[in-house]
């Protein structure tokens, strides 16, 4: 029977000479059967099973297969393999909702090297590591920076502005669901540092939304966004009132010790503001406060608060109930191999 709804049609994904029409939601896609079966071993067999008679529908002449799935990623996906241009390798740059509809439905649908695509682009900025983290930005492909940086050290996609409660989820859910753990624990750290020490947020999202954490996810970030907190304490803070209190070699010991102190007065501060910031906490312009340290007490200071760092994200996983860094980068290794930006 011929359809007779006017569904959206999408110019870039309708081919006039295309024999199979695709159609996710009211969104629709002329394009070519044989493509599809080439790059998919999920819609080869899906197109070679034969229809019931009669229950064939047809769009221009071209048998019309529904697909199950959102038409913003059915159509970044259909793109994707289409149009070569659209969605380049690592580190070429591009956006999360690309990354995401190939992602999901290269999963879905086994189209494997646009998944693996999809994987590095996405852990470009969820790194396992925290010195490639410190290491890695984002920079606009036209700046002189990002022409020379190694190419490891790029993040080859920004932060959909403004940032959103939705996205933070999104990633965790789309980490669940494509099977990719080594995700988690920086996502995990960036939802609870937006929600900024405020789960009710997290919470009354559970009603507004479609795009959710899962009950055991939610209990994950509910309890890692306590010891996230804590650990500004715990951890950065004794990093800087914590002994010794006279370094070896100190040329200053009175001005140091006052500068310790403003040190800690400036992150109680900072904590009381933005207590889920352990990481981020204490910046470059706040060691330009304590210029007047004399070099050996700031030297030892920076170890200090490195070594704070490093402790807080070599717990992140154990905070969020996750594997250990190990595992995970064994896990991620499996997919992408041990140069994951090289895959």
């Amino acid at each position: 029977m011929e359809v007779d709804t006017k569904p959206q049609r999408i110019p870039e994904l309708w081919f006039k000479d295309g024999n199979i029409v695709l159609q996710a939601g009211n969104t629709q896609f002329r394009v070519y059967e044989g493509i599809l079966a080439a790059r998919s071993p999920v819609f080869r067999d899906m197109l070679s099973s034969p229809q019931p008679p009669g229950d064939s529908e047809i769009v221009e002449g071209c048998p019309l297969v529904r697909l199950h799935d959102d038409p913003a990623e059915a159509t970044v996906f259909l793109k994707a393999i289409f149009d070569l241009e659209y969605f380049r390798p690592f580190p070429a740059q591009t956006q999360y909702d690309i990354i995401r509809g190939c992602l999901r439905l290269s999963n879905k649908y086994g189209v494997d090297q646009l998944r693996v695509r999809a994987l590095v682009h996405l852990s470009s900025r969820y790194r396992t590591n925290l010195a490639d983290l410190d290491g890695a930005d984002f920079y606009n492909s036209d700046s002189p920076n990002y022409k020379n940086r190694n190419v490891c050290d790029i993040i080859s996609w920004p932060i959909p502005g403004p940032q959103t409660l939705v996205f933070y989820i999104s990633v965790i859910q789309l980490a669940q669901d494509v099977e990719a753990p080594w995700i988690l624990p920086y996502a995990f750290y960036s939802l609870s540092a937006w929600l900024d020490g405020n789960p009710e947020g997290l919470i009354s999202n559970s009603d507004k939304s479609e795009v959710n954490l899962s009950p055991e996810d939610l209990k994950r970030c509910l309890a890692g966004q306590h010891l996230q907190c804590r650990a500004s304490t715990t951890d950065i803070i004794a990093a800087f009132g914590s002994p010794p209190f006279e370094i070896a070699g100190c040329t200053s010991v009175s001005e140091c010790r006052k500068l310790r102190l403003v040190a800690i007065y400036i992150l109680q501060r900072t904590i009381s503001d933005f207590p889920s910031i352990p990481l981020y906490m204490w910046n470059d312009n706040d060691w330009n406060r304590l210029r007047d340290m004399c070099p050996g007490c700031l030297a030892f200071m920076k170890d200090q608060h490195q070594a704070a760092r490093q402790t807080i994200w070599n717990k992140l996983p154990e905070i969020y109930r996750l594997p250990k860094w190990e595992e995970l980068e064994k896990k991620r290794e499996a997919v992408l191999g041990t140069k994951w930006w090289l895959a």
